[in-house]
């Protein structure tokens, strides 16, 4: 259960906005929310296509001259990309544009178990191949020791990136990355596709043409990269967005139709979830190689074969996903001291390394605290973390490096390696870690844009937000905050899968949509009053166009989140065996009359979150309400499942003795 938070939207500048562009009010409350204030702001938001000169980035001079160069004097040259989406859409647009020049070119992109960036069987490989110029796209910056090696062999180098900068910068002919200290491009947040889309730009002393033969894989690149839909990047996206729908590029076509993708659908979000993972796979399961020749196919029948391929390593890819994350939710399942910790931390021998970090990041999304997976492959563990915003994790590994070999990232992702011997040091000093320094650990928050009125929902006001769009980081689609809805009925979609209730809301009946819980799992009946996250949309069916809500979140309307991560923090500290606040004990001990609550929800409801809900509405405190079901559980009234969030009342348990009850003791415990 996440924090909701609500946007200070300033109404005044909302006002003016609409006064001096004539845009309706929900689009400028919303423009006004993500940091757009002025006329000439909106402008430039909605209509903007200019990128600004790529020689202003540092150093793309020097990468212009050395490249030419090399081309003049037929110096063979190698295109060394990243094995993600972005590498691989950057290695093809610069490997195929210097083709098409007469370059005496090849590209060369590693696998994972060569790991990230230059590395010295590669640069030996290339040596041997007659290569004279390494040019990197979406690496490099750090390659200190690689770049020493490269010139002892007799080869330059240069680097184009996009990651931030280490301290010592590497020996090359150019170093293209706009965040250098001495770069003067006023955009700083390309993708790696994005650097390389403009070193062709300046290569080619156009940027009109290249945009419209390379706008389309930049674009994938940069959706795939996940880096913020503002500024030059927007442009990039919409423009690649346009030219997809016209792509002579026959491997994108080709990969188009087999995600299913048609013209409608070839959005960010279409290409994020479609073609992206797609191209990703690749990398993650078998060879990034099987990408960059399907986005440089020159017949539709090759186009084809390498499209499908890609299709299976997806498959592939999902159902291991799929099964490690069923084995992490077994261990955790067998250990709930390890369920229980601040930082949740699984590994398993044969783990996929390419896969690990997906699996990660959807633990962290159903337990909303910082998630470890770690996969040993032989003497080797690799290790891929997500983490919550106030948690970071390269701060945490960090502290525990000294059983590292390796490690790097962000503050909410990072990889790292350590031997196997190390890994239960490993996680033992890192459990301390977030023992001492986080007593209370951040909670996930999700933060909505607007609560909206009933003018904001109407459907010229809904298609107004299109021009949002491309959604993406730091641009995301609107969700609004609806207080106060009453459910008038529910009914289930898919077998059950889904659910679709109608509400009330300011005195209007909507149609919402939840998508992301089960009609089982649902816990809402007529009459209840809840509030609700959503994305707003238009459906259209037999020509007529009807609001519909698709359901981020929900929860009861007379439910205090506050309390909530506060007893919760509570109970969590009781399950670990840490010392409490002695005086809350009355709050918290379950009794005979306390405990006839939970025990008619148990009976009625599976789903622990819907439960709770109703228990707190009617004054129960949380940490109370899990106790009484871990007393049902004790003696045999109920399974419960908080892996999964469910919990099953059993007729026929033991008669409750509570002077005899383990989890009373264990209470006591805590808070003497």
């Amino acid at each position: 259960m996440k924090k909701w938070l609500v946007r200070n939207t300033d109404n005044a500048l909302a006002m003016k906005l609409k006064t001096d562009t004539g845009l309706p009010m929900l689009l400028c409350s919303l423009l006004v929310s993500r940091g757009i204030y002025t006329a000439e702001q909106a402008q430039q938001y909605f209509n903007g296509t200019e990128l600004s000169d790529p020689l202003l980035i540092a150093d793309m001079d020097k990468a212009v001259q050395a490249i030419e160069e090399a081309v003049d004097n037929e110096v063979k040259i190698t295109v060394y990309g990243d094995y993600d989406c972005d590498g691989v859409t950057s290695t093809v647009m610069l490997f195929t544009h210097l083709d098409a020049i007469g370059a005496d070119v090849n590209w060369y992109i590693p696998t994972r178990e060569e790991g990230y960036g230059l590395n010295e069987n590669a640069i030996r490989k290339l040596h041997e191949d007659g290569t004279g110029l390494i040019i990197t796209v979406d690496n490099g910056v750090s390659a200190v020791n690689e770049a020493e090696l490269i010139y002892e062999l007799g080869m330059k180098l240069v680097v184009t990136d996009h990651h931030q900068l280490p301290e010592i910068l590497p020996k090359a002919e150019a170093i293209v990355n706009p965040h250098r200290q001495d770069d003067n491009s006023p955009y700083k947040e390309l993708a790696g596709c994005g650097v390389a889309l403009k070193l062709i730009m300046a290569l080619e002393r156009d940027v009109e043409g290249v945009l419209e033969q390379y706008a389309d894989l930049a674009a994938i690149g940069t959706i795939g990269d996940v880096v913020a839909l503002t500024g030059e990047n927007r442009i990039i996206v919409k423009r690649g967005l346009l030219e997809m729908q016209y792509s002579e590029n026959q491997g994108l076509q080709a990969l188009i139709n087999a995600a299913g993708l048609d013209a409608e659908s070839i959005t960010s979000t279409g290409i994020a979830f479609g073609l992206c993972p797609r191209i990703n796979a690749a990398g993650r399961y078998d060879s990034p190689k099987a990408a960059a020749e399907l986005l440089m196919a020159q017949t539709g029948q090759i186009a084809e074969i390498k499209a499908q391929e890609l299709n299976e390593l997806n498959a592939k890819r999902k159902q291991i996903e799929s099964d490690i994350l069923e084995m992490a939710k077994a261990q955790l399942i067998a250990d709930p001291k390890a369920f229980n910790s601040r930082v949740l931390i699984v590994c398993g021998e044969g783990w996929n390394h390419g896969i690990i970090g997906i699996v990660s990041a959807r633990l962290l999304e159903l337990y909303e605290k910082p998630c470890i997976v770690i996969g040993i492959e032989g003497d080797e563990a690799r290790g891929s973390a997500r983490s919550i915003e106030g948690f970071s994790l390269y701060t945490a590994l960090d502290a525990c490096s000294e059983h590292l070999t390796r490690f790097g990232g962000h503050t909410k992702a990072a990889g790292f390696s350590l031997p196997k011997d190390k890994v239960d040091d490993f996680i033992a000093q890192l459990r301390s870690y977030a023992d001492e320094k986080f007593p209370s650990m951040p909670v996930m928050t999700t933060e909505a844009d607007i609560e909206p009125e009933l003018s904001d929902l109407e459907i010229s006001s809904i298609e107004n937000l299109r021009h949002l769009q491309p959604y993406g980081e730091e641009n995301n689609a609107p969700l609004f905050l609806m207080r106060n809805c009453t459910i008038i009925s529910s009914r289930p979609l898919k077998d059950g899968k889904y659910t679709s209730f109608s509400a009330e809301y300011k005195g209007s009946q909507f149609k919402f949509l939840c998508f992301g819980t089960s009609f089982d799992k649902f816990g809402y009946y007529p009459g209840d009053k809840v509030d609700v996250l959503s994305h707003i949309e238009i459906n259209e069916y037999n020509d007529k166009k009807s609001v519909s809500v698709r359901v981020k979140d929900i929860r009861r309307s007379d439910f205090t989140q506050d309390k909530y991560f506060a007893a919760r923090n509570f109970y969590e500290k009781i399950l670990r065996g840490e010392k409490t606040d002695s005086r809350l004990l009355k709050r918290i001990l379950p009794d005979k009359e306390n405990m006839k609550l939970p025990f008619d929800l148990a009976r009625k409801l599976t789903s622990i979150d819907s439960a709770a809900q109703i228990a707190m509405s009617h004054g129960m405190n949380y940490c109370l309400f899990m106790m009484c079901l871990h007393v049902f559980a004790e003696f045999g009234h109920l399974e419960l499942d908080r892996i999964n969030g469910t919990m099953n009342f059993i007729k026929g348990g033991r008669r409750i003795e509570l002077e005899n009850s383990a989890v009373i003791r264990r209470i006591m415990k805590s808070c003497s």
